[in-house]
Parts: C-alpha cells; structure tokens; sequence
C-alpha cells in the first residue's frame, strides 16, 4: 500500500509570521484565528506585530499595502509601540486604542458574517502582497550614546552602529524625530575594544541638518534609502 505523506497547510499565523519576518526579526505577533472554536463563527480577522527594532522605512510599503491589496472593505494601518492592521470599521467605532476590540469583534461576528468573510478574504490579500513586497535593502542604524556638541543645525555625538554599512553622506531619520533628516558629514570609528563587550562598534559623527539638536540621548536613527 503506498503512503501519501499529506502537509498540513500553513495557518495564517504562520503565513503572516513568515512573510513579516522577510524584512526584520519579529519580537511579537497577533493574527486572529479564522474561525472561533467555541462558535464556529467567521472573526473579524487582524494582525498585530512589533519588530525586534523599529523600523519606520517599512511604513510606507505597509501603508500602501493595506491600502492597495483589500478588494471589498476599507482598511487601516497603524503604528505606536506594535504595528497594526485592522478593518477600519474597528477604528470608526472603537476608536484607535483598540479597547473595545474585543467585544466589538464578537458582535460583529454574531450579526454580520457577511462583512467576516469580506474582511478574511482582504487580510489573506494583504498577507500574500506584503509576502510579495521586494525585502528593502539593510538599513544602516545609529543608536546616540553620548552627546558631545549640539546646535540646532548641527550635532556632534558619539553613536553605536547596529546594522548596517554607514559611511559620510548618508542621510538618517530620528525614529522619534521622524520630521526630522540630517546628513552624516563626518565619521571616526574608535578602535575595537573586545573588553567593553559591546555588540557594535563605536563611532564619533557629526549630523547636519535642520532639527539636528532635537536628536537626544539614546535616540535612534534610521538611514534613509537613496532614490
């Protein structure tokens, strides 16, 4: 008798996980499960993540995905601590901290399976046109240390690189400063000192640009992709 080795399917946890995680680490996810085993009910689906660093040059791929890739309801994106994508009927009525999702989701799901299944069909689209997104080159990433100079034009400091290949003329955005570009003009790497133990090397930089004295302590900068 021959043997058919059957593969159990990717849950759409999994698949959002895996297609998340062509572009950064993820730290946390939330996908909501398809059909609730209690009810057997279609939920209102959403997907809920944080990267193990931020990651704003990913924003504008995630806004246009969510906006572009749903066929039959209205969509919203979002950002604080963990990045959200959720039918914009939960942010119309329960408002963006989210703290009636819960039992939001219940009732819909109780009175309108119509809008269930028009928004599992949209998030399996979103999924698979963010599974297909181009993965952005490695952003370089400057996390400030020290403070040695500032101005509002200007900010000498000295800086840890995380990832990335930096180098003078690159232009970074402050992750909590995201108005704020300025443009490495100067570099200096200190010389390796494995009894620091420090997981990057050190670097002195000088940043040019408006808004360059809002850049802070501990502060992270994110190099911005040439066009």
């Amino acid at each position: 008798m021959a043997v058919t080795n059957m593969v159990e399917p990717l849950s759409r946890f999994q698949r959002a996980k895996a297609a998340l995680e062509r572009f950064a680490p993820v730290a946390w996810i939330r996908s909501i499960r398809e059909i609730d085993r209690t009810t057997g009910l279609i939920q209102v689906p959403s997907l809920g993540w944080r990267f193990s660093e931020p990651h704003p040059e990913l924003k504008e791929m995630f806004t246009s995905v969510v906006r572009d890739a749903p066929r039959n309801i209205a969509w919203f994106f979002g950002e604080r601590r963990n990045s959200l994508i959720v039918p914009s009927r939960l942010i119309d009525e329960a408002g963006p901290d989210g703290e009636e999702y819960g039992a939001l989701r219940t009732a819909i799901s109780q009175s309108d399976q119509g809008f269930c299944i028009a928004a599992s069909e949209d998030i399996e689209l979103i999924i698979q046109a963010i599974a297909a997104q181009p993965a952005p080159p490695t952003a370089a990433r400057l996390y400030v240390t020290q403070l040695a100079k500032s101005s509002a034009e200007e900010l000498v400091c000295v800086v840890e690189s995380l990832t990335g290949e930096t180098r003078v003329g690159m232009v970074f955005r402050a992750v909590d400063a995201p108005d704020v570009e300025v443009r490495l003009t100067a570099l200096h790497w200190y010389p390796p000192r494995p009894e620091t133990r420090r997981r990057a090397p050190l670097a002195k930089v000088t940043l040019a640009g408006d808004g360059a004295g809002r850049i802070s302590l501990k502060e992270l900068l994110v190099s911005v992709p040439d066009h």
